[in-house]
């Protein structure tokens, strides 16, 4: 666990159990999730990543319901989730790593073990027609995700109506589902 900034106390730091279960390591979970959380703020679309890292990452042991984890994971924090969905995978040395996109309600005040940023755009990851790109970024699977709310919104009746305050910003981003077929 990240150590906390020197201005929290203990009482905000309650002692639970493991979102997970199993034990990480890349010796034997070939499986990972990776969580972008997403909320608006004043700028617009911000990605609350933990103070660690650049995406939430849990392992994901076979058998495990991964929407139920990302639930887990996101409750952990304290957010209360508006959707869930799964966006993309990837395939990275001895693992699958299966990427989803949380949007959760504004959270007042922000969990001290996340921070808040403002989203950047990132050019799409690029492979052949039948090859991965040689190369993935935290940014660019962001981006993905979020061109994939902007199709949702426009093709899913329960995402459009639970994000409909969203649409405005979820615009920006191009939908481009299947442009490589």
């Amino acid at each position: 666990m990240a150590r906390p900034p020197d201005d929290i106390g203990d009482d905000l730091l309650p002692i639970v159990a493991p979102i997970v279960e199993a034990p990480w390591s890349a010796d034997f979970i070939a499986q990972a999730l990776e969580v972008f959380i997403v909320c608006r703020d004043s700028r617009g679309l911000a990605n609350l990543r933990p103070i660690h890292a650049a995406s939430l990452r849990l392992a994901m042991a076979i058998g495990r319901e991964p929407a139920g984890l990302v639930l887990a994971a996101v409750a952990r924090y304290g957010l209360r989730p508006i959707v869930v969905h799964s966006t993309s995978w990837r395939s990275e040395p001895g693992r699958i790593v299966l990427a989803y996109v949380t949007a959760v309600e504004t959270p007042e005040p922000l969990n001290p073990f996340l921070v808040a940023e403002p989203i950047g755009r990132a050019e799409l990851a690029r492979g052949a027609a039948t090859a991965a790109p040689a190369s993935i970024g935290t940014l660019q699977v962001l981006e993905h995700a979020l061109r994939h709310l902007s199709w949702l919104v426009r093709d899913d009746p329960s995402v459009r109506d639970a994000l409909a305050a969203w649409r405005s910003d979820l615009e920006a981003y191009v939908p481009e589902p299947f442009r490589n077929l």
